[in-house]
């Protein structure tokens, strides 16, 4: 029998004996490869998030074996800036005529090519020459552009727009392995779920989320932080049942350590790491807890020192944060600078933020409408306030009796929460600090972006579907999913029937 027939018979079997859970991940995995491919082809090229600075970057790391640099403004003026722009990396004049959707820090844009002048522009503060079209992310760490460089090989007798198609694809599987962890993350919290409810829409959440689906079939280095910080968050909730033993320490580490060096938003995993620890081994018994957490740390530090020695070296911190604020002149200045409250009370800072949750295709060039985004956020409202019920309840019923009830392990953490009650505690943790994260953020910059929290998206589908499940009775639960799963694929032929597909017909107009 040959090596084909063999895997055939495997993947029979596997099939055959798998659950109906299991079965409808295969189905939805699948479901998200195809929604992936059809995106890849349907959005214009380069009209994805920064894909125009995310191929520059790729082309110096591919071409020149090293990562692209900022300019320094002080030494940049000191030289004669049209005729000697070394120093620094520019986007190719190529991609002029795409420059609409970057930070379009270009003088103007063109169809054709980019005359010199288009690489300056005038500091709106102090009238002073700057430089424009440098590749503004180059203070991204490395590891996504080394794991496309070989694509990137592959494909080079191609043209930048084909080879672009190529790179997209290649960002698939990471959102297909987002979805994965949804499920694994669900059924290590809550492994007696019933109805298996959890299992079948948190990853259905994740799969239709519009805004993953579309990092997923992008050129962009999100969706690799995103799977990465997906697979630590499971990480832990293993940990948790299973008292963080030393290997699972060192997958915690190798796994944040590679997510930051995926992409600095990661970072806000770190939270879920070190409540996960005290939570599940008790704050007091430090003695268990801070070994263990030094681990993680000691195998993340080992990963990712290199990266951040070279850039306080190069750039005199560990982010380049200070250069670029210096070369964006539309930024904030220290006067004008929102505050974290300022922006958390903001109620046109809010819509912005949760159009983009959803929306946001095409550079934020392709809005959806109030009316659809106002839904959104009712439904969003409708499942919180069933998790706020739900939690009450937990409560009551735990003050009055042994911690038993739906869906709930018998066993407890060190602190007596239940395993599920401290990974849910966590994964809100998470969702906390990502949003207060877009706000630190966008006191410096004014690009601050809801896609910065997406790293939080399996916590945020999670104890979005457990308030959607308190509100009812569990022989409803298998309708329920139904309406969930039905609901996720209308919004997603909307949006893009409605939304996607009209503007860029309109775009090629």
């Amino acid at each position: 029998m040959t090596r084909f027939a063999l895997s055939r018979l495997n993947a029979r079997a596997r099939w055959r004996y798998a659950s109906i859970a299991q079965r409808y991940l295969m189905v939805l995995l699948a479901v998200f490869l195809a929604k992936g491919i059809a995106i890849t082809f349907i959005h214009d090229p380069f009209t994805g998030h920064d894909e125009v600075a995310h191929y520059a970057y790729l082309q110096v790391v591919a071409t020149e074996r090293r990562v692209p640099l900022i300019p320094d403004p002080d030494m940049w003026r000191s030289a004669d800036a049209v005729a000697n722009p070394a120093g620094f990396d520019r986007i190719p004049a190529y991609f002029w005529k795409y420059c609409q959707f970057s930070t379009q820090d270009w003088s103007g844009c063109g169809d054709n090519q980019c005359p010199d002048s288009c690489y300056l522009h005038v500091d709106q503060t102090d009238g002073k020459i700057m430089p424009a079209g440098w590749i503004y992310t180059a203070n991204h760490p490395p590891l996504y552009y080394l794991l496309m460089t070989p694509i990137y090989w592959l494909t080079s007798s191609l043209s930048p727009e084909g080879q672009l198609i190529w790179l997209r694809l290649a960002a698939i599987p990471f959102g297909m392995l987002t979805v994965l962890f949804a499920y694994m993350t669900v059924r290590s919290l809550v492994p007696n779920d019933p109805r298996r409810f959890l299992a079948i829409t948190v990853p259905a959440v994740v799969a239709f989320q519009p805004q993953i689906s579309y990092e997923a079939a992008m050129l962009n280095n999100d969706i690799l932080a995103i799977a990465l910080t997906s697979c630590t968050i499971w990480l832990v909730a293993v940990g948790l049942r299973r008292r963080f033993p030393i290997w699972s320490c060192v997958l915690i580490g190798a796994t944040l350590g590679l997510a930051l060096l995926a992409k600095s938003t990661a970072i806000t995993v770190v939270v879920v790491i070190a409540a996960g620890m005290v939570l599940g081994l008790g704050w007091r018994d430090w003695r268990a807890w801070l070994p263990r957490g030094a681990i993680a740390a000691g195998v993340a530090a080992l990963l990712i020192w290199p990266w951040y020695l070279y850039m306080y070296r190069t750039y005199g911190d560990f982010n380049a944060l200070n250069r670029i604020h210096a070369l964006q002149w539309w930024n904030y200045s220290d006067e004008a600078s929102p505050t974290i409250w300022s922006q958390l009370t903001d109620r046109e800072f809010f819509w912005r933020i949760w159009g983009q949750t959803w929306g946001g295709f095409g550079w934020h060039l392709i809005p959806l409408s109030d009316r659809l985004l106002g839904l959104l956020l009712y439904v969003a409202l409708f499942g919180m306030i069933g998790l706020a019920f739900a939690t009450i309840r937990a409560w009551l019923g735990a003050r009055n009796g042994p911690p038993g009830g739906q869906g709930l392990p018998e066993s407890g953490t060190a602190m007596g929460l239940p395993v599920r009650y401290a990974g849910l505690m966590i994964l809100a943790l998470l969702c906390i600090v990502s949003y207060a994260a877009i706000l630190q953020f966008g006191t410096g910059f004014q690009g601050t972006q809801a896609r910065y929290a997406f790293p939080a998206v399996n916590a945020a589908a999670t104890l979005f579907m457990i308030g959607i499940r308190g509100w009812f009775p569990r022989r409803w639960l298998p309708f329920v999913a139904f309406l969930v799963i039905a609901g996720l694929v209308i919004l997603n032929v909307v949006i893009y029937i409605g939304y996607v597909i009209p503007w860029n017909l309109d775009h090629h107009a």
